[in-house]
């Protein structure tokens, strides 16, 4: 997975201090511009595998611990995503696939639009976004050339949106042994 990463706007301070309960280690990058960006040590599979609900729980858990949303972001290439985890509880997925196609016929993609607007406006409300549409125009939709942006291009716009460093993007333990950047930090998870 070349993306496993957790990011915030919330102040690093905060953050180093909610990952001193963390049950994972990992590194933590604490941003320029007060958000924060925590690449997570892969959890331990159970039967062979790693479940949705470990992946999660990390991200989750700190947006339990700093009272505010934390995104998880994951790209493996075919597909990028971003979980909004919800301080008090609960969580919404947005996805891009990379070889996703809008439809074609006008009625239907504005019809498609309408769903994902609505979609989006509703985690900018729970996550406390102020620009809804800022959120819903993070999109892979092709250029009439054909080109079209990839996962970590959208996830970086993602995190424009969100007001968090996109440094962790294109970064993941579970495909390197360390962070690539001098700023990350190691914390260890309360075992």
């Amino acid at each position: 997975m070349p993306t496993y990463a957790a990011v915030t706007a919330v102040h690093p301070d905060r953050v180093r201090a909610a990952l001193g309960r963390s049950k994972l280690g990992g590194y933590l990058y604490p941003g320029a511009d007060g958000g924060t960006a925590v690449l997570f040590d892969p959890p331990k599979p159970r039967f062979g595998r790693i479940s949705r609900s470990r992946l999660l729980d990390p991200a989750w858990d700190l947006a339990f611990e700093v009272k505010a949303a934390v995104w998880l972001l994951e790209d493996d290439g075919r597909c990028a995503s971003a979980t909004a985890c919800y301080s008090g509880g609960g969580y919404r997925e947005l996805g891009w696939s990379a070889d996703w196609t809008p439809p074609a016929d006008p009625a239907e993609y504005a019809a498609h639009r309408a769903d994902w607007d609505a979609y989006c406006a509703k985690i900018a409300q729970k996550t406390g976004l102020r620009d809804a549409a800022a959120l819903a125009a993070v999109r892979n939709d092709p250029a009439p050339d054909g080109s079209r942006p990839s996962g970590e291009e959208v996830l970086r716009r993602l995190c424009a949106v969100v007001g968090a460093p996109d440094t962790a993007v294109g970064q993941s333990l579970f495909a390197q042994a360390g962070p690539r950047g001098r700023d990350f930090v190691r914390f260890e998870g309360r075992r």
